[in-house]
């Protein structure tokens, strides 16, 4: 078959993103499927088409608290939120900001650091179907299968709009996976929970992590069970950011609650951390911060690190916010509390509304060849997850209840 260009292949995919849901800013959609309001379109992913190359040998997926060049969100909803990320992002994180249906500016935010990107969008969930940054020297993007591809086309076609603007490399992974569970070291360990295999059921363990190996070029997988695993996640989401948080090689952010099931699913996490050692030989340092349960799962392990400054989110509900402060402090990041009430009782803070993008502080983020795709097979299930609670996991892969 003809090889063609991947611009070009993107561009065309891009007209194919229809959403069904019309975006209310006062009335977002959670990070779950809200069956009220979204059902879904029983086609293909967006962004899977059967025509896709792997990433170059020399690139790899860098740890969030390497340089990152700019930080991207999605501005579909808490708009005072997100103003005080890109506050903080464009100015002690010296950072750019690309703002996905972004306002044309934002008040204290540098023009200079800020690029409006224009493409309609579903949610503000950034993390979980935005770009993921690997590096070779080169900036790339990394674009798995959103988990709510089938409900949610505009967002599942980001990274690609972000690498058409950009004009970015795009390299599609052929798999089920939300960036909000996915964590790795500078050394390529990379860290997920077990969710991924329920969202991915159609394939084998071992074909799952052979994919991430290849596009992501990590070199070795640790997995953990997420808070009511294996049946619907407590937190709404079953994403490793909700309850773990590596601040350098050495050091884990652990919630840690007096409640079922994050009490049990925390103290496993610890466990592996204490019985394990960091890739330089170095024993991990484990930091407990407060987690609670009450109309929603509070964590603060959904941060954003961006260039030795740590966003954290700061609840009004809330007299844990001096301790989660120092435990950042105490790894060396300058902190910046953002109010994110809104946000977290739709299951996502600070983390899951943002993605990195990696390379210099303060600099523009270089071009990189555009990738020539390779033929290459697709399956995945037949409907994604949703957190209906009333059916197990793995019928809600088939049936989609």
């Amino acid at each position: 078959m003809k090889k063609i260009n991947g611009l070009l292949a993107l561009s065309f995919l891009s007209l194919l993103s229809t959403g069904a849901f019309a975006l209310d800013l006062g009335k977002p959609l959670p990070n779950w499927i809200d069956k009220s309001r979204e059902t879904p379109d029983g086609k293909a992913p967006v962004m899977a088409p059967t025509r896709r190359g792997v990433t170059p040998s020399d690139f790899r997926m860098p740890a969030e608290y390497e340089p990152v060049s700019a930080v991207a969100v999605g501005w579909a909803a808490y708009t005072p939120m997100l103003t005080g990320i890109a506050k903080a992002v464009t100015g002690p994180a010296k950072a750019q900001l690309w703002a996905v249906g972004g306002p044309s500016s934002i008040s204290g935010v540098p023009a200079s650091k800020y690029s409006q990107i224009s493409a309609p969008l579903d949610t503000v969930w950034m993390r979980d179907y935005g770009p993921f940054g690997v590096s070779g020297g080169k900036p790339g993007i990394v674009d798995s299968i959103y988990r709510h591809y089938q409900y949610r086309r505009n967002d599942d076609a980001v990274p690609g709009v972000i690498g058409k603007a950009k004009n970015i490399g795009v390299y599609g992974m052929p798999i089920i996976m939300d960036g909000g569970n996915l964590m790795v070291d500078s050394a390529g360990t990379l860290f997920m929970t077990k969710r991924i295999y329920i969202w991915n059921s159609n394939m084998s363990e071992d074909q799952v992590n052979t994919h991430l190996k290849n596009y992501l070029k990590v070199k070795k997988i640790v997995t953990f069970d997420y808070a009511g695993y294996p049946g619907d996640p407590a937190d709404g989401t079953g994403h490793i950011d909700m309850f773990l948080k590596l601040l350098n090689d050495n050091t884990i952010l652990v919630s840690v609650a007096d409640t079922e099931p994050f009490k049990s699913n925390s103290a496993k996490a610890i466990e592996w951390f204490k019985s394990n050692k960091a890739p330089n030989g170095q024993p991990y340092k484990v930091i407990p911060v407060k987690g609670w349960y009450t109309d929603a799962w509070y964590t603060y392990t959904n941060s954003l690190v961006v260039n030795n400054v740590a966003i954290i989110p700061s609840y009004s509900n809330s007299t844990e916010e001096a301790s989660a402060k120092a435990a950042y402090e105490s790894a060396g990041y300058a902190v910046v509390p953002v109010l994110s009430d809104d946000s977290i009782v739709s299951g996502g803070s600070i983390h899951c509304t943002t993605q990195t993008i990696p390379g210099a502080p303060g600099k523009s983020v270089d071009l990189t060849d555009i990738p020539v795709f390779t033929d290459m097979t697709v399956t995945v299930p037949v409907a994604p997850l949703t957190n209906s609670g009333t059916s197990p996991a793995v019928n809600q892969l088939v049936n989609g209840k």
